[in-house]
């Protein structure tokens, strides 16, 4: 590992936090585009978007001896099959997949969990037949409608070193299947205290990142956020309270929106207390729990 020089700030790569990004700007966006133009991000048409479950015309699997099975049994199969995907992969077609065997809920440190990485299961000889798990909803229409709600309802959505996943999400599921989502773990570098950013570009896409839950992550009721910031000795002489408490405006407006389970923010260890400072100086923020990550920048 290279030792950064003393007081040279980190680099983070933000292109994926600006509003022209490919998938958050709809200009970027091109409907049954081609999935090789780097360009455009090719989305379904509206209306397999708003497609509802039922919809299509289906076999009740009469003859299978798997249907036959009480729906409560069935249920407990999908249960075993799907559940703990700790990446959206499988379910929209982005990047690998990857299994949690070792938590039901929020990573404890997603950087360092070893759920996060499949390769780790692997180098210890762990057989992890989940990864293929989804493949369950191309068996039929049927199997398809009753393992769906299972796949989302039961999985916690992680998401890490990009705030530019939740709005590929949103764009190429369909608006029932992104509804069904209710647990989000999402991680993303943070700009607002960084020299050599443009703030109203990072916070244009950030406010329209919290849109996302107002306008079609409707289901999500168990939210963590961990920012990736550098350590705060190192970008002090661009913070201040009044700048932190704008920060924070998106993430009341979200609290207040529905009941939430858990909802968590997740900051730096050296930045814990002068968010908890911002937060002490703002009632209105109590919805929410603030919490640590050893998490720094591996420069």
């Amino acid at each position: 590992m290279v030792k950064r020089k003393k007081g040279q700030p980190p680099i983070f790569e933000m292109k994926e936090q600006c509003p022209d990004a490919i998938g958050i700007s709809g200009s970027t966006c091109e409907i049954n585009g081609d999935m090789f133009n780097r360009w455009k991000l090719p989305i379904p048409p509206p209306e397999q978007r708003l497609r509802r479950i039922g919809s299509r015309q289906r076999n009740l699997q009469d003859q299978s001896l798997f249907f036959r099975l009480p729906a409560e049994i069935r249920r407990m199969i999908y249960l075993e099959l799907m559940v703990r995907s700790q990446n959206i992969a499988d379910a929209i077609g982005i990047g690998g997949s990857s299994v949690c065997r070792h938590s039901d809920g929020f990573p404890q440190e997603p950087d360092y969990d070893l759920c996060q990485d499949w390769r780790s299961e692997v180098a210890r000889n762990e057989k992890n037949p989940k990864i293929n798990g989804v493949e369950w909803l191309r068996s039929c229409q049927i199997g398809y409608e009753e393992a769906l709600e299972v796949l989302y309802k039961t999985n916690v959505f992680a998401m890490s070193r990009a705030l530019d996943t939740p709005f590929l999400m949103s764009r190429l599921l369909s608006l029932r299947c992104a509804s069904f989502i209710t647990s989000m773990d999402i991680s993303f570098p943070v700009s607002i205290f960084w020299p050599g950013f443009d703030d109203n570009d990072w916070m244009t896409t950030y406010a329209a990142f919290f849109d996302l839950f107002l306008e079609t992550f409707l289901g999500v009721h168990r939210l963590r956020l961990e920012l990736q910031m550098g350590p705060y000795e190192y970008l002090a002489e661009r913070f201040n309270h009044d700048r932190l408490r704008m920060f924070l405006l998106p993430l009341e407006k979200l609290s207040q929106s529905r009941e939430w389970t858990q909802l968590q923010l997740c900051v730096p260890k050296t930045w814990r207390s002068h968010f908890g400072k911002s937060k002490e100086m703002m009632p209105c923020q109590a919805r929410w729990a603030l919490t640590e990550t050893i998490w720094s920048y591996p420069w």
